[in-house]
């Protein structure tokens, strides 16, 4: 009832003043619009038709802090005429805003009263809105924690109260996804945008139920897929929460999602969560993985954090990733272990003549003292170099050294290879 409520509170203002009147949230939502009286301007239509206000068309840094009624200035260049704003606010809270234009500065002091009257009163009926939806947001946190518990009864209360409540339809193929935010890069805003993003991505899903739980800096989401092919369904939902995130103008990076799954059902997950957590340790920055496409690398991102930081890399392999030509040698042998040994292709994929290839691979065995030509030596420096590749090493003993001082083709040949 309480959308109602604002709804009725919104008409009755506009009524009153013979004016559009707009609310949002205080996450710039829109929340409720009344009768249009010919005062609507393009950024007012944009945010209409959006279901939402651009923080730049209201200078919205400025007038959150605010708690009086106040003006946002005419701009051009955003095609927005003048209007008046009055935050919504109960117990100290900013609970949203009321948009009214006011093109000509000729709202009397008596309807800017009337407009404050009208915010206090919606800021009761937001305020009670807040805490039932902050409820809810807490009930969906522990549910999605208790489905991912390791013991069995917790799992089966957990789904049994989703399948009460009618948060998903059926038990179907499920699927985990995690996200990630880097630490200490942006503040509370940052923050928000990170939950509306989530959000909007849930409410994106029309093939899928789904069940989500935010914190500042993650958030684990838990989906059934519907369709024929849920793990088509599922790459296309995960790239869906990638470009949502990417599309947030208040986050500038630095987060990262895994996912893992599909799996036989909500009973499952505790398995779909264990491979999310491996596919994030293995995603890069600004990306994501699917535990599905992980291949090799689902048991070596197990193991590269332990191996790293035990010290356990052979010393040839330290060694040629200490040496100054490493920033050559090492993504030379590892395409041509990615190709299987195939010298031709290795060229290819390279650009680079065979001879340069059979040069630099050279000096490979020679400085590791391994043979290419022996299958275990090989396997261990595939492995040692899938493991740093997912660790993302930053010791100078362990990093390539960029050196213009180090020949790593023959002189002959340095013009063909380019």
């Amino acid at each position: 009832m309480s959308v109602e409520r604002i709804q009725v509170l919104v008409d009755a203002l506009a009524t009153r003043l013979r004016r559009a009147v707009v609310v949002d949230d205080q996450d710039l939502r829109l929340l409720a619009v009344s009768e249009d009286f010919g005062d609507a301007d393009p950024a007012r239509v944009w945010s209409l038709l959006h279901r939402r206000t651009r923080p730049e068309d209201v200078c919205f840094d400025e007038i959150k802090h605010t708690t009086s009624p106040g003006r946002i200035p005419e701009n051009r260049d955003l095609e927005l005429w003048q209007r008046l704003y009055v935050p919504v606010r109960c117990r100290g809270l900013l609970l949203g805003f009321v948009w009214i234009t006011d093109r000509y500065g000729d709202l009397t002091d008596a309807q800017i009263a009337d407009a404050a009257d009208t915010a206090q009163a919606l800021g009761s009926v937001m305020y009670r809105r807040w805490t039932a939806a902050g409820h809810e947001r807490d009930t969906q946190q522990q549910l999605v924690e208790q489905l991912l518990s390791q013991n069995d009864a917790t799992r089966h209360a957990a789904r049994e109260e989703i399948f009460d409540r009618g948060l998903f339809e059926v038990d179907g193929q499920a699927s985990v996804l995690l996200v990630s935010r880097r630490a200490g890069v942006e503040g509370e805003e940052a923050a928000t945008a990170f939950a509306m993003a989530v959000q909007r991505f849930c409410r994106g899903l029309p093939c899928a139920s789904v069940l989500a739980a935010y914190w500042p800096r993650r958030a684990t989401v838990i989906l059934t897929l519907r369709g024929s092919d849920p793990q088509a369904e599922l790459a296309r939902a995960a790239r869906m929460l990638l470009d949502g995130l990417a599309a947030e103008p208040r986050l500038t990076g630095g987060y990262r999602i895994g996912v893992g799954g599909p799996a036989p059902g909500l009973g499952a997950l505790a398995v779909a969560k264990r491979q999310a957590d491996i596919a994030l340790s293995a995603a890069p920055e600004d990306g994501l993985a699917l535990w599905s496409d992980l291949g090799p690398h689902a048991l070596l991102a197990q193991l590269a954090p332990r191996a790293w930081s035990d010290s356990l890399i052979p010393a040839g392999v330290a060694a040629l990733l200490a040496d100054p030509s490493a920033a050559v040698l090492v993504p030379t042998v590892e395409t041509y272990l990615d190709c299987a040994g195939d010298a031709q292709r290795t060229a290819r994929e390279l650009c680079v003549h065979r001879t340069t290839l059979y040069y630099r691979l050279g000096r490979v065995e020679q400085i590791s003292g391994l043979s290419l030509r022996d299958g275990r030596d090989r396997l261990l420096l595939h492995l040692v170099l899938g493991l740093r590749r997912l660790t993302a090493v930053s010791s100078d003993r362990l990093s390539p050294v960029v050196s213009t001082d180090v020949e790593t083709e023959p002189p002959k040949l340095r013009r063909r290879a380019g």
